[in-house]
């Protein structure tokens, strides 16, 4: 039985206007009593959430039939690390206020690979990211304006998550520093997303998209990939935007390593991907295969911060509430 695209009908949970309260007692308590809020909050969705506490369980147990991902873990996994997985849900949203509210020199960000970013700003061709549900997308981002004028476009389908996408444009509006990144919406059965991603490239901008999750639209174009020992299904859409944007094209995560730290890991994934005419389909998941080996790998390093909390391989574990 297959999963595909499943995620995007979970309705959204929790309330703009609890999220406006933790904005505000962020701004006036500070980090670290609202930090501690998150404790009854976590408990709060970890209870009523039986289908997603099943499916990180499920992926933990993956996890942990990995040798080293046993040793990442420590133990069999059980409805504690499943509470330590929303957990670290919980602190990257707060951290994501952080970054707009704090100063930012309160947060340590490292990078692995930087060299990779250093071409991208000399060589003037733009790349495309590839991220993923794993760690925190905007401490790549961060880490981006930092790095470099060059301007950061996300591709983000935001529907499903109208209420976080709205606190952070409320976010935006304290920021006075100004992150250089704009939000490119995807929309179903659209074309404008792709057109705007390509007239940035050709500007020598660089655009990033999460591969890690099949929106509506794509139902039709995925490609099946080994993941966590186990058959599961990524979409080709990245791979064929990338074919299309003749770029150079990254892989990238940023990984939180302690309060206030996050270390970015960004590798080469390809110089341009080629997707031949008459092998299109296989071309692209090979490439999906290979993006799936490198998210593998830092899953395991760091299992609890995959945020993917709906059933992902074509098979579910049958695992207890």
């Amino acid at each position: 039985m297959t999963r595909v695209g499943t995620w995007h009908t979970q309705p959204e949970r929790g309330s703009s206007l609890g999220m406006r309260i933790m904005l505000s007692l962020y701004r006036v308590l500070g980090r670290r009593l609202v930090r501690l809020l998150l404790y009854p909050v976590v408990t709060y969705f970890f209870l009523t959430a039986g289908p997603r506490r099943r499916s990180s369980l499920e992926y933990l147990r993956r996890v942990y039939a990995d040798p080293e991902g046993r040793s990442s873990l420590g133990r069999v996994p059980g409805l504690s690390e499943v509470f330590r997985n929303y957990l670290e849900f919980g602190i990257t949203i707060l951290d994501r206020i952080g970054f707009y509210l704090e100063r930012r020199e309160r947060f340590e960000i490292t990078i692995q690979g930087e060299e990779h970013l250093d071409a991208v700003a000399k060589d003037g061709r733009g790349a495309l990211i590839l991220g993923s549900h794993l760690g925190s997308f905007e401490a790549m981002c961060l880490l981006a304006s930092r790095h470099s004028p060059i301007r950061v476009h996300v591709l983000m389908y935001t529907r499903h998550a109208a209420r976080i996408n709205a606190l952070l444009r409320r976010l935006s509006e304290f920021d006075e520093r100004g992150l250089q990144v704009h939000v490119i919406e995807i929309h179903d059965g659209g074309v404008q997303h792709a057109l705007s991603a390509k007239a940035a490239i050709a500007r020598g901008e660089v655009v990033a998209i999460l591969a890690d999750r099949v929106h509506p639209g794509e139902a039709n174009r995925v490609a099946p990939v080994t993941f966590l020992g186990e058959r599961a299904q990524l979409p080709q859409g990245p791979m064929l935007l990338g074919n299309a944007l003749g770029c150079p094209v990254l892989f990238m995560t940023g990984l939180r390593v302690g309060e206030r730290r996050y270390a970015v890991h960004v590798e080469a994934f390809a110089d341009t991907i080629e997707l031949p005419r008459a092998r299109r389909a296989e071309a692209a998941a090979d490439y999906c295969q290979q993006y799936a080996g490198r998210l593998e790998d830092y899953c395991i390093r760091a299992p609890l911060q995959w945020f993917n909390f709906y059933d992902f391989w074509d098979e579910q574990v049958s695992v207890a509430d």
